[in-house]
């Protein structure tokens, strides 16, 4: 075989090699921000989850019990959300693949998103809050209200509706990581993936 057959031999299995497991991009999310979006991830599935599906538990004990769980979950995403907008202001994220305003849509995205991940549970207490005059988390914990809270349906009804709106923006930025991934073949998607 001659010589330039091999090398372009080589360096189309090297493209194959590469399509199929891409090389990490160096300049990657450290381990602590990719640890706090996956289990910031983990944990509003669950969240989500459990609170679309609260009416699937007969009332009572079993239905209360449920939404102990999802009251402590939601303040779970808002801890590790507390966690991440600390973690952001003393780190610095990889800069965005593509043109400047693909780099200013993705920004706009993640503070949108930090935004929900706050507004959301922080809604879902306030309801809770408003209806019971307490929260009651996983292990017994009891919180009450700081002050009397009107207007629980409110409440509510802004906790629902920013849920559903957070689960669309979700699907966005999920979308938005597979377009990098599979359409402009960058190392967006890659950066955020635990470490090799």
């Amino acid at each position: 075989m001659p010589t330039n057959e091999i090398a372009y031999s080589e360096a189309l299995d090297a493209r194959r090699r590469e399509a199929l497991c891409p090389p990490r991009n160096e300049a990657g999310y450290n381990a602590g921000v990719r640890l706090l979006h996956w289990a910031s991830a983990a944990v509003i599935i669950a969240a989500w989850s459990l609170g679309v599906g609260l009416e699937l538990f007969p009332r009572g004990a079993p239905r209360a019990a449920a939404m102990d769980v999802h009251s402590t979950l939601g303040i779970v995403v808002f801890s590790l959300a507390v966690l991440r907008v600390l973690w952001r202001s003393v780190t610095t994220a990889p800069p965005v693949e593509g043109p400047e305003w693909m780099a200013k849509l993705a920004h706009l995205g993640h503070t949108m998103l930090y935004g929900f991940v706050l507004a959301v549970p922080l809604s879902g207490m306030m309801a809770r809050w408003a209806y019971s005059g307490v929260n009651v988390f996983v292990g017994g914990l009891v919180v009450p209200a700081p002050f009397p809270l009107p207007l629980a349906w409110l409440w509510a009804d802004a906790h629902s509706a920013l849920a559903y709106a957070f689960s669309m923006l979700v699907g966005v930025h999920i979308a938005a990581a597979l377009y990098h991934h599979v359409i402009l073949r960058d190392s967006t998607l890659r950066r955020m993936l635990p470490a090799r």
